[in-house]
């Protein structure tokens, strides 16, 4: 298994693992409108390969988008719509599943808009057991939808007899034998690392396709000998969670950065002419009740503003945020409190207050801070012991319910976070000292029609 993680270029790494592709193609994405991507995955569905694509049909998919999403069907893949909320949950994924064994998962969304974000992916390879969990969501989204999930039952006892059969064959070159073992073999339910062993055996790839079956039933017998398949499920779910969570995190403090940073801009730029304004509101109040708003507008606005009035963000050229962004990920993934769960309470409590000091580092362009905690997590100042990590069902079980649950939690802050009006405003205007210049205008300009009215 290989993981790597981008911070950069992220349109072009999809676009070439898409490509890359050679029998399957799974997408789960809240939602797709980037017209270059979307173009390749009809190209692979033209091409003969299996393309799967679950949206959320809303707005965005619906209408912005600047294509039509049918023109998939048309080239031989499949759409599945889902409403904005299904059993009470918002499909917020962001995975996509490649020839089986190869994920793609992160904050990224496929849509025009994320080219310009912040934003990351992880790319997981050579991964098939995990690549069957995805696979198991992915598949368990659309039966919720169509009512058709079914529990899939596959017979490795049978399925590893004829890998058997097929490598004493491969030993003897009868290559037809092998294909008649072939179609055999593609009657029945196969897990994902067996299609990859199939499509290799196809295209005559034998020295790979042999490879991978002598991993496969090592594997399986290992599985076996421990007879607790289960186990070994749960604890690939686990790895993929954590990454999945990780991603959510970084989402709610990137946008949690936003939010500080213009803030912050706000009570610099217009602070002292809003506290003129709303005193000016105050002495010209013509009722108790207006006058009595007034005062709780002035005192709610003045404790938000001491909060801010003394903070200094740097200001950083767009390399130097990169920098920064990629720096902050990285070590993020290092001292994430989740991955030390199981370590002693003073590796935990460390964990938490270096991940603390991260995002704090992080909120206010502290690239010294950032830099100086990456380079302490480099050397090991952090580190999971592997033999802590957790290897009984129920302990796994109640991990998963606490990590999916604080998913949710998270899913919902940022949900709840993008819908606040500082974070419109913020990410509506482009140019911040346009903004801020109108603003300031706009202000000045009550400020004088109140002051005529107190004369």
């Amino acid at each position: 298994m290989q993981t790597q993680a981008y911070f950069e270029n992220i349109q072009d790494v999809i676009i070439r693992q898409i490509k890359s592709a050679r029998h399957s193609v799974y997408v789960a994405v809240a939602w797709l409108t980037d017209n270059t991507i979307f173009t390749e995955l009809c190209n692979k569905a033209k091409n003969g390969l299996t393309v799967e694509l679950i949206l959320v049909n809303d707005t965005i998919n619906n209408d912005l988008a600047p294509f039509d999403h049918e023109q998939l069907k048309t080239c031989g893949g499949r759409t599945f719509f889902i409403p904005p909320q299904i059993d009470g949950a918002i499909m917020h994924h962001k995975f996509c599943i490649i020839d089986d064994c190869t994920i793609i998962t992160g904050s990224y969304n496929w849509s025009r808009k994320a080219r310009l974000n912040d934003e990351n992916i992880v790319i997981t390879s050579e991964a098939c057991e995990l690549g069957a969990q995805f696979k198991k969501e992915f598949d368990s989204i659309k039966g919720r939808i169509a009512g058709t999930q079914q529990e899939t039952i596959i017979d490795f006892n049978k399925i590893i007899k004829r890998l058997e059969v097929i490598k004493n064959f491969a030993a003897l070159e009868e290559k037809d034998e092998i294909t008649s073992q072939i179609k055999k073999l593609k009657d029945q339910t196969l897990p994902p690392e067996v299609n990859l062993i199939v499509l290799k055996l196809e295209n005559g790839q034998f020295a790979d396709a042999l490879k991978l079956t002598d991993a496969f039933i090592k594997d399986k017998n290992r599985i076996a000998v421990y007879d607790d398949v289960e186990l070994f499920g749960l604890q690939l779910e686990l790895r993929s969670l954590e990454l999945q969570l990780n991603a959510l995190e970084n989402e709610l403090v990137e946008a949690e950065k936003l939010v500080h940073e213009f803030l912050v801009r706000h009570t610099k730029e217009l602070g002292t002419l809003i506290i003129e304004l709303l005193e000016l509101r105050r002495i010209t109040a013509k009722t108790k009740e207006e006058k009595a708003e007034a005062e709780q507008d002035d005192q709610t606005y003045r404790e938000g503003y001491e909060a801010h009035k003394d903070t200094v963000i740097p200001e950083l050229t767009n390399e130097e945020k990169k920098d920064l962004n990629k720096m902050y990920r990285e070590a993020s993934m290092l001292c994430h409190p989740d991955r030390f769960a199981n370590e002693s309470p003073e590796k935990q409590k460390h964990a938490e207050e270096m991940f603390k000091q991260l995002a704090d580092a992080y909120r206010n362009n502290d690239t010294i801070k950032v830099q100086e905690i990456l380079q302490k997590l480099k050397n090991g100042i952090l580190s999971v012991d592997p033999a802590n990590a957790p290897n009984k069902k129920d302990t796994l079980k109640v991990t998963l319910e606490t990590m999916k649950n604080k998913a949710a939690t998270i899913t919902q802050k940022i949900k709840d976070l993008k819908v606040t009006e500082v974070y419109i405003t913020a990410v509506s205007n482009t140019d911040w000292d346009e903004y801020f210049a109108d603003a300031k205008t706009n202000f000045q300009k009550q400020i004088e029609s109140l002051k005529l009215q107190s004369v």
